[in-house]
């Protein structure tokens, strides 16, 4: 039996990693790979979850401790014997696993890059990462043996460009169950009556509250946009460190009738479906699955020109510069309105195509 060593899963629901390692662990999951998971904190139901494929799930010290860290993926490695560890990981500070792996003398240790940024609501701290990862960039890639990126972009972030343009180096994309998505008028008019929403037109977003999904300037953006149509509602679901002040912004801005912030949810797949419109205005993605999942949902999509143009997978996919400002693009929104259908997608767009991704998904575990 082969094992694998998989970091790094949060709770399984926080965020696109999770998204990706718990369909990742689907797919490839069988009697002769055995896969376990590192994490910074055990959450139950995850634990639980994970039990069902045998797999085991190890708490260890985040990088403030990282002699801790060290320590604990070495025990981990030691005791487990695996044979390979597959690191999931949005920065090069994040490189303490990577280093005890290759202490530890496993042979195949895979590095794989989600993100183009640093996630810091403090503008000082966020420059003070970008420093400590632009010197962990330097020599992260020595303690890998194979290299991948849910973009060319987000690979260019974590790993030298002679590795990105290397056979070392591959894509591997964020695919989506696409029939889970599919457009459906039943499951529309069943969401949209559950809220009491009848004939407005409804811009949502999905995301974690914080500064990488650029919130604020969201809510300035619908703002601009009902000020145009005041038959308009915002879907807002997820939560995180900004999601008080987001309520805070609402209020001042005297739009609590026709925002709604729903919180996390598990039923996105349903939300998408009560939606006119899909905002995703963020200072940095690697590649935003939520993205791949509103455009397959059929919805016309507004993205901030930070995130890579691989994510376009229908021409209703449109990347407006940041610095355009709240008015441009509430004009490009209610501009480029359209009646509710079924997606139309792109050639490129069955690589995003979950149900087409065994192959690459399972060259992980040969």
């Amino acid at each position: 039996m082969k094992k694998l060593l998989v970091g790094f899963i949060m709770d399984g629901k926080s965020g696109g990693i999770d998204k990706y390692l718990l369909n990742f662990l689907t797919k490839v999951s069988n009697e002769e790979v055995r896969i376990d998971f590192l994490t910074n904190e055990i959450d139950v139901e995850l634990q639980t979850e994970l039990k069902k494929f045998h797999s085991n799930l190890y708490a260890i010290a985040n990088l403030k401790h990282p002699v801790s860290q060290y320590r604990q993926v070495c025990r981990i490695m030691k005791e487990g014997q695996y044979d390979a560890v597959y690191l999931n990981i949005s920065t090069a500070i994040d490189c303490i696993a990577a280093i005890a792996a290759k202490h530890s003398g496993v042979e195949r240790r895979m590095i794989h890059s989600h993100s183009s940024g640093n996630d810091c609501e403090s503008a000082l701290k966020r420059n003070l990462f970008n420093g400590i990862h632009k010197f962990c960039r330097l020599f992260l890639y020595r303690y890998g043996t194979e290299f991948y990126g849910c973009s060319v972009k987000a690979g260019e972030w974590l790993f030298p460009k002679k590795i990105v343009s290397s056979s070392k180096f591959c894509v591997i994309h964020n695919a989506v169950d696409r029939e889970k998505y599919k457009y459906s008028v039943q499951k529309r008019e069943e969401i949209r009556g559950s809220m009491g929403i009848t004939d407005q037109f409804v811009i949502g977003h999905v995301g974690n509250f914080c500064y990488q999904k650029n919130h604020y300037f969201l809510l300035d953006v619908f703002e601009e946009v009902h000020k145009k149509d005041s038959n308009t509602v915002l879907l807002l679901a997820g939560d995180g460190v900004r999601f008080e002040k987001v309520r805070q912004i609402v209020a001042e801005k005297n739009l609590e009738d026709v925002v709604k912030l729903l919180g996390r949810r598990s039923d996105t797949d349903y939300l998408y479906q009560g939606m006119d419109a899909f905002l995703l205005p963020s200072n940095f993605e690697g590649l935003p699955i939520a993205g791949i999942e509103a455009q397959s949902a059929g919805l016309p999509c507004f993205m901030s020109d930070e995130i890579t143009k691989e994510s376009k997978i229908t021409e209703a996919c449109y990347f407006i510069p940041l610095k355009s400002g709240a008015k441009y693009w509430a004009e490009e929104i209610l501009d480029n309105r359209m009646e509710r259908q079924s997606a139309e997608f792109l050639d490129n767009a069955e690589q995003y195509d979950l149900a087409n991704q065994d192959q690459e998904l399972k060259s992980l575990i040969r």
